[in-house]
Parts: structure tokens; sequence; C-alpha cells
């Protein structure tokens, strides 16, 4: 652990915290969010103490019911002496020889404390690995393994793939002029793991399931919502930013204009959805994906994609566009709909992670905290891989487009 890692934290110990309002005694929120604060190296500290906080509040009474429901499962397990095919149904999975070191060490001393520097990465590649099974959007978009700094080679917009020459033509000028390079850092995404003692006399793969599920619920909405709106500042380009306007120190990327759609119609569809897929002629259709928010996905687009059948019984998601998905996503906003290609979006996810404590971390008596950091960054291929569009102004099914 970092020499400077919450070194100079002073927060009691949050035995037997009874609620989650700020107000109980054994729980200043305050108090926990400054002394938090001093834990990241970041520019702005406190934004993401508090951030770390609130979540926890959000998620205290899901990670208890996790937790129980574990222990519970492990139990029944036990008792029925389950195969490894149903515990894989279960999320319980085989694991490698680094894996099964790391665990079983943190059983012998009842912690994670003093046994971080054995956790080897696969148990977070593993959670991005059901991130993608679990998140339609970010299993849609081009995940990548990086390091802490990246470097794309990008294809100018208009620029040529070959070119006519004497056979001693240099192609240099055909490179320079053709491509353009984004390097990309990576920004730490901050997350926390809660763990009891009883987490611990569970055994090596349970106790991997915990914590692979836990990790998972804590960082899953924040990397959907940085995808879709992330501002660019210490954090990933959101779809829906305007990658050419000014990068503002505070508030980041401007949002892009939201192209007012009044009508789902074959016409409308056409000419403002499929035809900007085109690149003004430059390149053929070759389909599109809308991502709304499932709100407006129900109130505006299940109707249009309901189709009943000779026999009476109903399909769905029949929409008369070739080529066409949809993608629900909460991080959208409501009445806005994103499209575009999810694979246009780069997310690089770094090759190492950390898993840090402190005794400072204590939340309730025999539970510990552990922040979790991952690194992290995303943004558009270029200034037009999505497009967005203002969807308040139509939600009536159209005639002639369901089927």
């Amino acid at each position: 652990m970092k020499k400077n890692f919450l070194v100079q934290m002073h927060l009691q110990t949050f035995a037997g915290m009874k609620n989650l309002d700020g107000k109980d005694k054994g729980f200043d929120k305050d108090a926990q969010i400054n002394a938090m604060a001093e834990a990241f190296e970041s520019s702005d500290p406190k934004e993401v103490a508090e951030k770390i906080v609130n979540n926890f509040e959000t998620n205290f009474n899901s990670i208890q019911t996790l937790m129980q429901e574990t222990i519970k499962d492990a139990k029944l397990a036990n008792d029925e002496n389950w195969n490894d095919q149903v515990l894989a149904s279960r999320g319980v999975r085989v694991l490698t020889t680094e894996e099964k070191k790391f665990y079983n060490a943190a059983i012998d001393v009842e912690s994670f404390d003093e046994v971080l520097e054995l956790m080897p990465p696969t148990v977070f590649e593993r959670v991005f690995e059901d991130l993608h099974k679990e998140h339609p959007l970010i299993s849609a978009v081009n995940f990548q393994r990086t390091g802490a700094t990246t470097a794309w080679v990008l294809r100018k917009e208009g620029a040529t793939h070959a070119f006519w020459g004497d056979v001693t033509a240099t192609i240099q000028e055909m490179v320079d002029s053709g491509f353009h390079t984004v390097e990309m850092g990576m920004y730490k995404l901050s997350g926390f793991l809660v763990v009891s003692k009883a987490m611990f006399e569970l055994g090596p793969r349970w106790l991997d399931r915990y914590v692979r599920a836990v990790i998972l619920e804590v960082i899953a909405d924040e990397l959907e919502n940085v995808i879709v709106k992330g501002t660019g500042v210490k954090q990933p380009i959101g779809m829906i930013k305007n990658l050419e306007s000014s990068l503002h120190p505070t508030n980041g990327y401007e949002d892009k204009e939201a192209i007012v759609l009044a009508d789902f119609s074959p016409k409308t569809i056409g000419k403002q959805i499929l035809a900007p897929t085109t690149k003004n002629g430059t390149r053929r259709y070759t389909g599109v994906t809308l991502i709304v928010n499932p709100l407006d996905y129900a109130e505006k687009f299940f109707a249009i994609g309901a189709k009943q059948k000779d026999d009476g019984t109903w399909t769905f998601n029949n929409f008369a566009v070739p080529g066409l998905s949809i993608i629900q996503s909460f991080a959208v906003p409501l009445n806005k709909m994103i499209a575009g290609k999810p694979k246009n979006y780069f997310m690089g996810v770094g090759v190492s992670a950390k898993l840090e404590t402190t005794d400072i971390l204590r939340m309730i008596e025999d539970q510990r905290l552990y922040l979790t950091r991952q690194l992290v960054n995303g943004r558009p291929l270029d200034a037009d891989s999505f497009t967005v569009y203002e969807i308040s102004a139509f939600g009536d099914v159209i005639p002639g487009v369901e089927g």
C-alpha cells in the first residue's frame, strides 16, 4: 500500500450503525468524507470521496442482502453437494492457481489486509467479463485492455485509403495526411468492497463470487454513466459530448445539440437517423443502434415494435428498419436518444487494479470497507460517431411503421 494512502485519516469505527441518514451518532458523514478525501491522488479528492460515501449509503442494504444470500447459498451448496455445473449457474467459477492462493491466504487471516499484494489481475478481469454479460451497453462498446497510457491511430475524415503513383513514390505523404494520433491517459475509477468476517468462512470460490458481485454492483452504473455522458474532466468522454467544443476545466465538453425528431415514420428515420451514418454518402449504411432511457423505450418505442401475428400471438422489437437495434440505458436522459454504433466508442481498461484498505475504513462492527482502484478511460472515435436526438415530440404508434 502506498505510504501516503490515508496516512492522516482519523475517523472513528462505525460500530453499531443502524441507519444511513447521517444522523446516527456512529455515522458522521461529513467527517468521513473529509477523511476519505485524503486517500485520493486527485486534484478534486473531496468529490471522489463524496461519491464513494454516497455510493456506500445507496448500496448498503443491497450489499447486506448479498452477503446473507451468499452465505445461504454456500451452506445449501455444501448440504446438497452441488457439482461444478450447478455452482457455475450460481456464478461460482473454477479458480486459477493464483486466485486460490490469494483467497486461501485471506481466509487464513480472515482479512484481505495482509494479502492484497497477492490479488491476481484475473479477479478484476472477471468482473469486466460479468459487466459485458449483464449490461448491454457496456458489452456493445469497444473494450480493450491497456496500459496506463494508450494511443489510437485514427483515419482522418475523407482521407483516401490508397493512391496511384510511380513505383518509387513515397507513401509518407498519404500517411501524414490520412491519419492522426490520439493519445489518452487513464483515470482512476474508485469503488468499494464491504466484507464481513463471516464471508471468510465460505471458502475461496464463494468468497470470489461475493467479491466480484460487489465490485460489479458499485462500478457498473458509473461506467455506464460516463460512456453516455462523461464530461472528459478526470473521466471518460461520453457519447453525447461534442468533441469539437472547448474543454471547460470544470464542466468538460459541451453536450451535442439535439436534433428534434418529430416522429418515427420511415421518412423521418431514413433522413434523420440513417442518412447521418453514411457521412454524406461516403459510407454504406450498415445498421444503427438507438440508445434510449428505459422509460422512453416503454412509452415511445415498445408499441411501435409490437406486432400481432395471424394466430393472435404477439412479437416484439419488430422495427421496419434494416439493421436497427435498441439498447436501453438509464444513463440516457429522458426524452433524449443516441444513435450510432457502440463499437465506435473506445473504452480502455488498465491491465492492473488495486484493492486498498486501512483501519479507518470500518463502516460497521466486524465489517471492513476496501477501496478498489481501476484505471479506465474512453471516448468516441470521432466527433460524429454518435448523434443525439430530442424525442419528446413523439410517442404514439405511427401507422405503417410497426411490423
